[in-house]
């Protein structure tokens, strides 16, 4: 499997976004991409402006940002056949790298709005090695620049930033100085395309915990009903889990939960709702190896989440704006939800 490293540049409507396209915030107007072995040796390059159909003014700020010229724009190939040209160079046995997650989304939103619909793999996995980075000298969350990273690495500034193929090139040089090879079995999984039916959910098992991408629901109660979403296993041997802390909401869209496994301990889940643009919602849950600090962690999470309920309720009580008994109703709306 080759390593594809890919960095985009694009361009955004000049006259605000009350006037940009319908999905098309912003337009592609540079790919560039260096192709790497799996001993993270360069193969080959590519690089290409891409002529814009939509936005063909530069952004004042794309234009001081990236140094483009609006002469450079117009000798451009359209993008449909930069698309054909970059496919066909990729191969067939390939996983992209990107600094971050939006090159690969506006990657796919491009290519959806030209009609190249689902001709990427799903699922689609690829490496955030800007995540990888966090999770070699960090903790695994902080969002560090690609520049940031370049100078912690000592790494040798000797072309300039911001235009594709040299951020490619300063992408590979990270990955080449880090200890990759710590955080390769990291890699995450796009969520552009969400499953279209139950044989398509994503389920992947990494070295300390599981993830599952649900396919879309109409709304929170239908997807409650499912049992993939709300089923607790350990993420070690896939058995169903003795229930310690049964889901519970932030009272947002991320849910928690603690099981146990008679063979590998404590599991905490962590279940995110995301809501489309149709308002259809879809299911992330990570299911974790921990402890039990980790446990007193979600149950200290737990007690201050009812804790702010019951002052809520409380003031608005005070107010007169509750006459019945809110808390009871809740905790069986929760019940409602999870109930196997």
């Amino acid at each position: 499997m080759d390593y594809i490293v890919m960095d985009l540049e694009w361009n955004q409507c000049p006259y605000g976004k009350g006037k940009e396209a319908k999905g098309l915030p912003f337009e592609i107007i540079e790919i560039g991409a260096v192709k790497l072995d799996e001993d993270l040796k360069i193969i080959d390059t590519f690089s290409e402006i891409i002529r814009p159909r939509v936005y063909r003014q530069l952004h004042f700020k794309v234009k001081d940002i990236t140094n483009f010229t609006q002469e450079e724009l117009y000798e451009g190939k359209s993008f449909r056949k930069v698309m054909y040209e970059f496919l066909e160079w990729c191969g067939d046995d390939y996983r992209f790298v990107t600094w971050g997650t939006m090159d690969l989304k506006e990657l796919q939103r491009n290519m959806k709005f030209y009609r190249f619909e689902r001709i990427l793999d799903f699922p689609l996995f690829y490496c955030d090695l800007q995540k990888m980075f966090s999770l070699c000298y960090e903790n695994g969350r902080t969002k560090r620049t690609l520049s940031y990273a370049v100078e912690y690495l000592k790494i040798e500034e000797d072309i300039p930033f911001h235009r594709a193929i040299d951020d490619a090139i300063y992408t590979v040089k990270v990955m080449q100085t880090m200890d990759y090879e710590k955080v390769k079995g990291f890699f995450s999984v796009d969520t552009f395309y969400l499953p279209r039916t139950k044989e398509e959910e994503i389920h992947v098992t990494f070295e300390n915990y599981t993830k599952f991408v649900s396919m879309e629901y109409f709304d929170k109660e239908e997807m409650f009903l499912d049992h993939d979403v709300t089923s607790m296993e350990c993420n070690k041997c896939g058995k169903e889990l003795k229930r310690v802390i049964d889901w519970f909401s932030d009272g947002m869209k991320t849910h928690f939960c603690v099981g146990f496994c008679k063979d590998h301990g404590y599991v905490r889940g962590r279940l995110r709702i995301k809501t489309l643009d149709d308002d259809m919602c879809y299911a992330i849950k990570i299911l974790k190896s921990t402890d039990e600090e980790g446990v007193e962690k979600i149950r200290d999470k737990q007690k201050a989440i009812r804790e702010k309920r019951r002052e809520r309720r409380l003031r608005e009580k005070m107010e007169g704006r509750i006459t019945d008994e809110p808390e009871e109703l809740e905790d069986e709306y929760e019940e409602y939800l999870y109930k196997e």
